[in-house]
């Protein structure tokens, strides 16, 4: 049920892993985005590795299949995207609760920027980190 393919455009290296529909999903994307980022410094795989994980449970929470995931390395840093299949309900930072509410917040404080894109098949929500951002 994954799959990854990494393509170069330009000066920035693609790859993308169709996520599973469950849980062991989140697990199968944190591996597979630490190993796609082998070679950076440690404090950003893992920053990286955080919102990816917020970014797709909260895809798994709130959107619908089919999942995608994809990373854009670059000399400027690191993109990511999370696409799911639904539309019409934007992400946003909830109010904080003993359960939750505090992963969009941990996305905005942990990246450059970060925002979603409406598609006609579903949305896309991303978040960007500076090449230094982690490491400051």
């Amino acid at each position: 049920m994954t799959s990854s393919d990494a393509t170069v455009r330009h000066d920035t290296q693609v790859s993308e892993f169709a996520m599973a529909e469950d849980l062991q999903g989140l697990a199968e994307v944190r591996a597979w985005t630490r190993t796609t980022l082998s070679g950076l410094p440690a404090d950003t795989i893992s920053d990286v590795v955080m919102v990816v994980d917020e970014l797709s449970s909260n895809a798994l929470r709130h959107g619908k299949a089919p999942y995608l995931v994809r990373l854009r390395r670059s000399a400027d840093g690191v993109r990511v995207e999370v696409e799911d299949g639904a539309s019409g309900t934007p992400a946003r930072p909830g109010p904080p609760t003993g359960t939750g509410g505090h992963g969009l917040t941990l996305v905005s404080l942990s990246t450059t920027a970060w925002g979603q894109t409406a598609r006609p098949d579903g949305k896309t929500v991303w978040a960007e980190f500076g090449a230094g951002d982690a490491d400051d």
